[in-house]
């Protein structure tokens, strides 16, 4: 009773402070908040609390309480990718506190914002798409469409007819429950060269519907310029089509004594680090772009500037060096952080120091080793001395 007493006035700080800044959404994936919310009964005073949300987006907590927690819990699986991604970059990724989240970095839109958003946006999708294969949501569950552009020789899906679909949305207004049939809810099994669709493919189209309902409807309240709003909802899709191009085909024999006389055959979303990783790839060639107000489209900064397509990532501002700490550019700095002897490589002293040099601390532990297996049965290993160098920018 005491905890659960301490956990709620924690909460009530954590709720004061968020109101009284800039922050997101993206609070939801913090683990204070994941804390709190899972020893809450009543879901109608706990989402009118959570006031960094839109007016729709806290309805959207009342109406589809489930759907939200594993919004949450995907933002979380976003913040985690983040800071793996840029582990040994300047910029690693690091939350500020329990208001700022990512700071004051998401007021600029770098290619590091840029990236935050197609990422949350990705792992919104994703995590919703598997919750429906997994039988975690009602609202929704296994995919039973038929692909007409796969092969059955395709180990790998071919998803450019997807890529190139208009976007889905449907406003939370309009579907408080989020009970929309997406698919036929009928299986189709269709024999093609010993291959037959079956098991339970993950729900991209509705991963994909609420991650636009929660998140892209969200920027016609906080992004007041058309070039930033522009620029969000397109790294936004950018990352939802991320999640598209990375669709697997798995694939199940059967057949006697162990012969593959019929393949049963569903698609499937790989680890979320497959995802990032491409998005981390996209980020290192994302375009500067500004807004032709004639025309009302987005263009490259300059004319020298690679052309970007849909899946590409796009930004208004340049980056700072993130050498020095400056909050008001959401940079923390270098000081401080472990680095490697490397040459201009991630994560080096070279690097990472940004010409300040660096401090090596010489320490001593002591570890087993050589340890052997003597029967029966017991594992003898000796106590050695190991001289550990780390190395901290200045």
């Amino acid at each position: 009773m005491y905890l659960l007493q301490q956990q709620q006035q924690f909460f009530i700080i954590f709720i004061i402070i968020i109101q009284t800044t800039s922050a997101f959404w993206w609070s939801l994936g913090l683990p204070s908040f994941q804390l709190w919310s899972s020893t809450q009964k009543n879901q109608e005073p706990f989402c009118t609390s959570l006031t960094f949300l839109t007016p729709d987006q806290r309805y959207y907590c009342q109406v589809n309480p489930k759907i939200f927690s594993i919004i949450s819990r995907s933002l979380r699986q976003a913040i985690e990718e983040c800071q793996y991604q840029f582990r040994n970059q300047r910029w690693n990724c690091s939350i500020f506190n329990q208001s700022d989240v990512f700071g004051k970095l998401v007021l600029r839109k770098t290619p590091e914002t840029a990236f935050i958003y197609a990422l949350t946006s990705a792992s919104v999708m994703h995590s919703i798409a598997k919750a429906c294969a997994k039988g975690e949501l009602t609202e929704c569950g296994c995919d039973k469409s038929q692909p007409s552009f796969l092969s059955s020789s395709s180990s790998s899906l071919s998803l450019s007819s997807i890529r190139t679909r208009p976007m889905l949305k449907y406003p939370i207004s309009s579907t408080p429950s989020m009970s929309i049939s997406l698919f036929s809810s009928t299986p189709i099994s269709q024999t093609n060269d010993g291959f037959e669709w079956g098991g339970c493919s993950d729900d991209l189209k509705f991963g994909r519907n609420v991650s636009v309902s929660f998140i892209d409807e969200q920027e016609s309240f906080v992004s007041r310029r058309r070039i930033v709003r522009m620029v969000n909802l397109h790294n936004n899709e950018a990352g939802r089509q991320a999640v598209e191009r990375n669709v697997q085909l798995t694939c199940k024999c059967h057949g006697v004594s162990g012969s593959c006389t019929l393949r049963v055959c569903w698609r499937t979303l790989p680890d979320f680090r497959l995802i990032g990783s491409e998005l981390r790839t996209k980020y290192a060639s994302a375009t500067q772009v500004r807004l032709n107000r004639r025309l009302g489209l987005l263009k490259p900064r300059k004319t020298l500037m690679k052309l970007f397509n849909t899946t590409d990532l796009i930004y208004i501002h340049n980056s700072p060096s993130f050498c020095e700490k400056n909050l008001r550019l959401g940079s923390l700095g270098t000081q401080g952080r472990e680095c490697n002897l490397t040459i201009n490589e991630p994560g080096s002293c070279s690097v990472l120091c940004c010409d300040r040099g660096y401090e090596t601390i010489i320490s001593t532990i002591e570890e087993d080793c050589e340890c052997q297996f003597h029967w029966c049965c017991e594992v003898r290993c000796k106590r050695c001395i190991k001289r550990v160098e780390k190395h901290f920018c200045k």
